[in-house]
C-alpha cells in the first residue's frame, strides 16, 4: 500500500469531478490542439476513460499545477485529495448557478469538501462528501398566494414543483455524497455506484437535460470508458438508476415523496467527420408502483416514446400519470487546428401524443440552446478565449395569455402536474435555473497563463415575462430580468488553487412588481488545498 500527499492541486488518477477546474481546462485544451480529440457531451468520464482526454505532451500552462500521468496502481494506492473551502456573500438575494449541492441564498454560504480515493486493479473509489451552510437571511419573497410556511413555495407553481424561494426562516445545512463515486472497470465499460454531479449534453452555462446545479444524487450506473466501434459511428453511451431526493418544502407529502429516475444518454462520433458529436438523451422520474418496483421498471426510459393509440392520453403501460419525461438532443462540432467549437442542444419535457404533435408544435413545452468557443495560442503560451451562448426555454406561444393554463399559470419546462417535485433534486433544478420558462445569454473570456486563469463574463437571465403568469394581455407590462458582470481569478500558489470571483448584478423589476429594481453583489472565495 502506498499512501502519499498531493502537490497538484488536481492529478487524473483521483478522477474528474464534473465542474471542476481541471474539466473546464481540458475542454480549452482539446480546442487548442493540445490534448487529442474526445467526446466531451457525457460527463462525468469514467477513471478508465480518462487517459483518452488527457494530453501526450506534459508542456502545458498548467503543467505544475496538475498532474495528468495516469499509470496503472501498482497493490493497493490511497491517497488524500486535496480539501476544498468555499465562501459566497449574498447582499440582497440569492444567487447562484450550475455551483453544485449549495444553495447560496442571501447573507453568508459556505462548503467544504474534502476525502480521498482507492485504486486497486480495476476498482477506483473517490470518497469526497460535501457539508454546506447558508445563513439564509430575510429577503422579499414573491407573491405566491399562500400564506405561513407555504409562502416559501415557488412563486408560479408552488403546488407542483420542488423549487423554494427560500428554505425557511432559520439557517440551512446540507450534508452530501459530493463527488463521491465507485467504478469497477471491465473491457470496454464502467459499473458502480455514485453521488456525484453529471452533465449531459455540450453547454457552458445552460445544461438543459441534466447539469450540476443542483448537485449529485445517489445513482447506480453503467458507462461505456472508451467509443464502441461500430464503423459507421463511434459510440459513448451511460445508464442511470437513480433516486433524487425532494426537500423539506416539497409539495409533497414526506411518506408520498419517494421516487426513482432512469436515464440513458448516447453520443455518436460520425465516421470521417472528426470532431463532430451527435447525442440524444432520455431521463423519467417516477413514482414507485402500487404493486411495487419491478426489474422492468429500471429500464423503463427504453419504453413507451408515444401513445399508441392518439386521443388517449393516458396509457398506464407509456405515459403513466405519476411519471416526468424529457428527451434532448444536442451536437458538438470542435475544429481543434482552428481552435473553434460550436454546439447546440434542444430538449423537450412531457411526453408526446403522438408523431403528428411533433410535426404540429415541435416548439411545445421545448428549449434551446446555442453556443461556440474560440481559443487563441498566443507567442509566450498564453491561451485567450472568447465564448458565447444563449439559451431560450420561453414559454410555447400557445400557452401564453388566454389559452390554456393549469391554475394562475401555463406551463413550463421541468414543472410537472403528475409528478410534483418537477425536475429537481433536493429542491434546486437539475437543469440550468434560467431554463425554467425564461431565456439568456452569456459572453465572456478567458486568459489562461502559468499562474492560473482570468475571466470577465457578461449576462442576462430573463427569469419572468409578464404574459406567462396573467390571464389577460392588460397585465403590468414588463419582465423580471437581471443584469450582470462576473469577474474571476485563478490563482496557483505552492500547490494551492486560489479563486475569487466579484458578481455585481441588477434585478430590474423583481418578482414583477414595477420598478422595483434590486442590487446585489455577489463575492466568492475557495482554496484547494490548505496553505499551511
Amino acid at each position: 500500500m502506498r499512501v502519499s500527499a498531493q502537490e497538484p492541486t488536481w492529478r487524473a488518477r483521483e478522477g474528474l469531478p464534473v465542474g471542476s477546474e481541471a474539466g473546464r481546462y481540458l475542454r480549452i485544451l482539446q480546442l487548442a490542439d493540445i490534448a487529442p480529440l474526445h467526446p466531451w457531451t457525457l460527463q462525468s468520464l469514467a477513471p478508465s476513460e480518462l487517459p483518452l482526454a488527457l494530453p501526450e505532451n506534459a508542456e502545458h500552462l498548467w503543467h505544475a499545477q496538475m498532474d495528468f500521468t495516469l499509470e496503472p496502481p501498482v497493490g493497493l494506492e490511497l491517497e488524500w485529495i486535496q480539501t476544498k473551502v468555499g465562501l459566497l456573500s449574498n447582499s440582497a438575494y440569492p444567487f447562484g448557478e450550475n455551483d453544485g449541492a449549495i444553495w447560496a441564498g442571501r447573507g453568508l454560504t459556505a462548503a467544504l469538501e474534502g476525502g480521498g480515493f482507492l485504486r486497486y486493479g480495476p476498482l477506483h473509489l473517490r470518497l469526497a462528501p460535501e457539508v454546506s451552510w447558508s445563513q439564509n437571511r430575510n429577503f422579499d419573497l414573491a407573491d405566491n398566494g399562500y400564506s405561513g410556511s407555504a409562502i416559501y413555495l415557488d412563486e408560479l407553481h408552488p403546488e407542483s414543483i420542488d423549487r423554494p424561494q427560500r428554505f425557511g426562516e432559520e439557517d440551512y445545512v446540507q450534508v452530501g455524497l459530493g463527488s463521491s463515486a465507485l467504478h469497477l472497470a471491465f473491457p470496454g465499460m464502467s459499473v458502480g455506484i455514485s453521488g456525484a454531479g453529471q452533465q449531459w449534453g455540450p453547454t457552458l452555462n445552460y445544461p438543459l437535460l441534466l447539469g450540476n446545479n443542483a448537485g449529485g444524487f445517489l445513482h447506480l450506473f453503467g458507462q461505456t470508458d472508451s467509443p464502441v466501434d461500430l464503423w459507421a459511428v463511434r459510440l459513448n453511451a451511460r445508464y442511470i438508476l437513480g433516486w433524487p431526493t425532494q426537500s423539506d418544502f416539497s409539495p409533497v407529502e414526506v411518506e408520498k415523496g419517494r421516487r426513482f429516475v432512469t436515464g440513458a444518454v448516447l453520443s455518436l462520433t460520425p465516421r470521417g467527420v472528426d470532431g463532430l458529436e451527435l447525442g440524444m438523451a432520455r431521463f423519467i422520474h417516477a413514482m414507485p408502483p402500487e404493486a411495487g418496483f419491478q426489474f422492468s421498471d429500471a429500464f423503463r426510459v427504453f419504453t413507451g416514446v408515444t401513445d399508441p393509440e392518439p386521443g388517449l392520453l393516458l396509457v398506464e403501460s407509456q405515459n403513466r400519470l405519476a411519471e416526468n419525461q424529457l428527451a434532448s438532443l444536442f451536437f458538438r462540432w470542435a475544429f481543434p487546428r482552428a481552435g473553434v467549437e460550436v454546439y447546440g442542444e434542444i430538449v423537450k419535457d412531457d411526453f408526446a401524443r403522438d408523431l403528428r404533435h411533433i410535426v404540429e408544435e415541435p416548439d411545445d413545452l421545448m428549449g434551446q440552446v446555442f453556443g461556440f468557443q474560440k481559443v487563441w495560442a498566443q507567442s509566450d503560451g498564453r491561451l485567450a478565449v472568447l465564448r458565447a451562448e444563449t439559451v431560450n426555454t420561453l414559454v410555447h406561444h400557445s400557452e401564453r395569455f388566454r389559452r390554456f393554463r393549469l391554475g394562475k399559470s401555463p406551463l413550463r419546462l421541468f414543472w410537472n402536474g403528475g409528478l410534483q417535485q418537477g425536475h429537481t433534486h433536493a429542491g434546486q433544478l437539475l437543469s440550468s435555473p434560467t431554463a425554467y420558462g425564461g431565456s439568456g445569454w452569456t459572453v465572456g473570456g478567458d486568459l489562461y497563463h502559468a499562474q492560473g486563469r482570468w475571466t470577465l463574463d457578461l449576462f442576462r437571465a430573463l427569469q419572468t415575462e409578464f404574459s406567462t403568469i396573467h390571464f389577460e394581455t392588460d397585465g403590468p407590462e414588463m419582465s423580471d430580468v437581471i443584469y450582470g458582470i462576473k469577474l474571476e481569478a485563478v490563482r496557483f500558489r505552492n500547490g494551492v488553487e486560489w479563486r475569487a470571483a466579484f458578481t455585481p448584478s441588477l434585478n430590474l423589476n423583481r418578482n414583477l412588481v414595477g420598478e422595483n429594481d434590486v442590487f446585489n453583489l455577489a463575492i466568492g472565495l475557495s482554496i484547494q488545498g490548505l496553505p499551511w
